[in-house]
């Protein structure tokens, strides 16, 4: 898989992929956690492409996943115990994290990470974070797998859970 940064023409793309995933996931959980119209959004990966922080995998020419990597902590995360004590110019944090439902355990959600490591390194970041939502069973244990540790559980506000428990992990780089 090719991981780059996403441009404007992958926006089509980008949007049938997702609402892909989401009719997935909520079929197999029942949850609403992703919803159309609601988040992520075509405004969010607007802004995301806008601000070069979105990326995608491709596979064999097609779109097969999709990441936002946007620097800095998320504001909502409060003041975790972090592994890694920098300043936001100095971290990131992975959002909508999203694989094909028809590619699923071949891999690339694990390669999508290590690509975003990748970029950690390259842009002197020292550490990746990230949230999801406490049920979301398959992500916590792909994200234990890829060397991510978990810090806390939150309780966070967001428009498409509302309030909900969410899990806290930290990459080192």
């Amino acid at each position: 898989m090719t991981i780059r940064q996403a441009v404007p023409k992958d926006l089509p793309a980008l949007i049938a992929l997702y609402d892909e995933i989401i009719d997935l996931f909520q079929s197999q959980t029942g949850t609403t956690a992703w919803r159309k119209g609601v988040y992520p959004t075509e405004a969010d990966f607007q802004k995301a492409i806008q601000g070069g922080a979105l990326y995608v995998g491709e596979l064999d020419g097609s779109l097969a996943a999709g990441m936002i990597v946007s620097q800095g902590t998320d504001k909502t995360y409060g003041d975790p115990p972090w592994q890694v004590d920098a300043p936001d110019e100095e971290t990131a944090v992975i959002h909508t994290l999203g694989i094909s439902p028809g590619l699923t355990g071949q891999g690339l959600a694990l390669e999508m990470l290590e690509g975003a490591a990748d970029l950690a390194r390259e842009r002197g970041w020292r550490s990746l974070r990230l949230d999801v939502l406490e049920s979301n069973r398959p992500a916590l244990r792909l994200y234990e797998r890829a060397g991510f540790t978990y810090i806390a559980t939150k309780k966070i506000w967001y428009e498409s859970t509302g309030l909900a428990n969410f899990l806290l992990y930290e990459y080192v780089v």
